[in-house]
């Protein structure tokens, strides 16, 4: 083990020590080098001899769904709050924040060990933006409207936490998770600037995390499994299972069920030599992917390629026993990797044993809030997957906050604020990510996808843990809540899984919505260059679907899907489709051949209120139907270009977006335009002076399109939409509206 794990095999005796009125621990101090190398260690989540996480948050104390703008107590300056004030020794290990409002700093204030001049001071937004050092992506960062930190704040003595209150407008909420040492724990308290020794610790954890993908370690073993027949993969220890591969023989499969399979397989996993199953998850839920093939990737779960994985890693003192069982489809050939490391046996008296549970409510359960996690003995909770589909025509369900109640607690100890906020979100959030630790597969009217993995703030318990959610306010949401608990246990038990028939695990359906939100479900697949994906997925949407289609959405989704084909290794579609017999599918076929010859720039607009684009001081196209992007060639050639778009005042939500394609290069808006409200002079003109005018910053609109747009006419445009961020004012209108000018200078290169 590195010297962290030695470190945290010290501490862990020190807990138990203090927990017993003990001798003071001994050791080397904390630091934020200490904390930070966890991250990188594979074996720090199976870890049971760590601190417990205490969370405080700005929860509504009424029980009611206002979990904003409550604070600690007042600051001693007004219109400051102190938003926690904690005891040493100890570290905060995540800290989250929400509600600054747009065009207006947010100022917020760390004072270590009782100085009266604050150590660590400034704009969260320019804090916690991801691009200040140490507060550097993904460690930090802004993203899906909120700002987070994992870099860890270590304290000796106390550590007061204090931000403004705001303008008017601002909703201010936040989460801080913090951690208690032992008393007399050695901690070298935060310093700023950093020793060198810490920044590079950090730099190591952020270089990990911004490769996505946690190093192999270990031997491969494999076998190949039939899920339904007699088999098994059997691993001996002591040893620590670091990943673990499936790869069906897809080709076997019928292209419909290729994604049933997701969730009518099953993984079991059995501990030395036990018959009780303490891992028993539908495969595509063990792996991330609950509903759709999906190539995208945490740290320890996701899909590559063929192949779906899960690197949580399973420690196990004598054997580990993996299985696949069949529902109702019939079992194909499935390799299955194990990547396996050996262990000193002495070292497995500190790790658990690896455990993932499945849990399932419908919209029958509404005044019930969804369960996560019941569990009984000593242990520790490290996480979850949660997908959600909602029928009441909105995202309204994510407004349910989480609590987790352990031991001897007559009420929850931890208290969230929203259930996107739990998962590093914030406003229904914006787009689909991949995060390391936690991220967000699937959004789409109106279904979600998002993880969380707990890396630096678990949740020990010594004899039980209960987790849920709430069935968004008063637990009145009519939707799908289908969760994967992740939790390490001292001693092998029984997987939390409601058992249910595999015709009772299927994706849940939304009838209303499968058709009309074709659009943004492929734009989704894009966003993660799901190549492959999307051709499946849009597939089966056109055999589900193409007969209620009009005649020229059908057509332009099957030159869509021709086109992914291409992209794929496929001959090129266009000429089969110069001459077809709708007149919108030739346009656009004409309008792709022009644009990949060099004879324009393919521009795609599209907003939900009149919106002119000028090209070099000229206006050359119109937009404002959210049902429907228009699209054009622009004449464009090689050099310097001004590009500027004009907007009325538009209620939320209100967007606009242009994506620009010049042969290989790609243009479109994003949150470095500049704009101004009402500008005066020929703001079109390239020679215009916009050098006082401000970038539109953040990180763009939801979308588009946002609700209650749903539907978007089908068309064939690959990369584009997907590619490009809506964009919108930030800060308050004036007083009298008028309009908004976005511009951005663009260079052409020769190819």
């Amino acid at each position: 083990m590195k010297q962290a794990g030695q470190w945290w095999w010290m501490l862990g005796l020190a807990l138990l020590a203090a927990g017993c009125g003990g001798p003071r621990p001994e050791g080397p101090p904390v630091t934020v080098a200490s904390l930070t190398e966890p991250l990188t260690d594979p074996l720090w989540l199976p870890r049971l001899d760590q601190p417990d996480t205490i969370l405080h948050t700005s929860y509504d104390r009424t029980g009611g769904n206002d979990d904003y703008g409550t604070f600690l107590r007042d600051a001693a300056e007004p219109g400051w709050k102190v938003i926690a004030d904690l005891k040493g020794p100890g570290y905060v290990s995540r800290f989250w924040f929400t509600g600054a409002k747009d065009g207006f700093p947010h100022h917020i204030r760390f004072y270590f060990d009782g100085e009266t001049t604050p150590r660590l001071a400034g704009d969260i937004k320019e804090l916690f933006g991801g691009e200040f050092a140490p507060f550097l992506a993904p460690l930090a960062e802004y993203k899906g409207y909120c700002w987070y930190s994992f870099v860890p704040l270590p304290y000796a003595k106390s550590l007061r936490i204090e931000c403004e209150a705001g303008p008017p407008g601002a909703k201010v909420y936040y989460q801080v998770s913090e951690s208690r040492l032992p008393r007399g724990t050695a901690v070298e308290t935060f310093a700023w600037p950093l020793p060198e020794r810490d920044l590079a610790a950090l730099a190591t954890a952020q270089r990990l995390w911004a490769s996505g993908e946690l190093p192999a370690q270990g031997e491969p073993q494999e076998a190949t499994l039939t899920p339904g027949r007699p088999g098994s993969l059997r691993v001996a220890g002591p040893a620590v299972i670091t990943r673990l591969e499936f790869t069906p023989d897809w080709a076997k499969l019928a292209e419909d069920a290729r994604d049933s399979v997701l969730r009518d397989w099953q993984v079991s996993i059995r501990y030395d030599g036990l018959t009780n199953e303490s891992v028993k998850v539908p495969l595509g839920d063990f792996c991330g992917a609950p509903w759709r093939r999906l190539r995208a990737q945490s740290l320890y779960f996701g899909m590559r390629g063929d192949s779906l994985f899960c690197a949580l890693p399973m420690p196990f003192a004598q054997s580990a026993e993996i299985t696949l069982e069949a529902g109702r489809i019939a079992g194909v050939p499935v390799n299955v990797r194990a990547w396996v490391a050996p262990i000193p046996a002495a070292e497995l008296a500190h790790l658990g044993y690896f455990h993932a549970g499945w849990r399932r409510t419908t919209p029958q359960d509404v005044g019930r809030p969804h369960p996560i996690l019941h569990a009984t003995g000593r242990g520790k909770f490290v996480g979850c997957l949660l997908a959600v589909c909602t029928l009441d025509g909105s995202y309204w369900a994510l407004e349910g906050d989480e609590s987790i109640r352990k031991d001897r607690e007559t009420t929850p100890g931890w208290l969230g604020t929203g259930l996107e906020d739990y998962f590093n979100g914030g406003w229904y959030y914006q787009n689909p990510m991949a995060g390391p630790t936690h991220g967000l597969f699937v959004k789409e009217p109106f279904r979600t996808v998002q993880y969380r993995v707990h890396s630096m703030d678990p949740s020990q318990f010594l004899s039980s843990l209960d987790m849920v959610f709430e069935r968004g306010p008063d637990h009145k949401s009519r939707a799908y809540f289908e969760s994967v608990s992740w939790y390490y246990l001292v001693r092998p038990q029984t997987a939390d899984t409601m058992r249910l028939r595999a015709e009772d695990r299927r994706m849940p359906p939304d009838p209303r919505l499968d058709g009309i939100a074709l659009m943004s479900v492929l734009w989704n697949y894009e966003r993660f260059g799901d190549w492959a994906g999307e051709r499946d997925e849009l597939a089966q949407r056109l055999r589900r679907h193409g007969d209620r289609l009009t005649p020229t959405a059908r057509r332009m989704l099957e030159l869509r899907l021709a086109l992914l084909t291409e992209k794929l290794g496929g001959a090129d579609p266009l000429p089969a489709f110069a001459n077809d017999a709708d007149p919108a599918v030739r346009d656009a076929v004409g309008l792709l051949q022009q644009q990949r010859a060099g004879q324009g720039a393919l521009a795609v607009f599209y907003a939900n209120m009149p919106a002119r684009l000028y090209l070099n001081g000229q206006e050359v196209l119109q937009a404002g139907n959210p049902e429907k992007p228009v699209a054009a060639l622009l004449s464009l050639t090689p050099g310097r270009h001004q590009l500027a778009i004009q907007t009325p005042r538009q209620s939320y939500p209100d967007w606009v977006q242009l994506a620009l394609r010049y042969r290989d290069q790609f243009f479109g808006t994003d949150p470095s335009w500049k704009f101004a409200f009402n500008p005066t002079g020929d703001w079109a003109s390239p020679a215009y002076d916009d050098s006082a005018w401000r970038p539109c910053g953040g990180t763009g609109v939801k979308g588009p399109p946002e609700e209650p747009y749903v539907w978007v006419e089908p068309d064939p445009w690959l990369d584009m939409q997907s590619r490009a961020i809506g964009i919108r004012p930030q800060g308050d209108w004036p007083a009298g509206g008028g309009f908004v000018v976005y511009r951005q200078t663009i260079e052409v290169r020769e190819k």
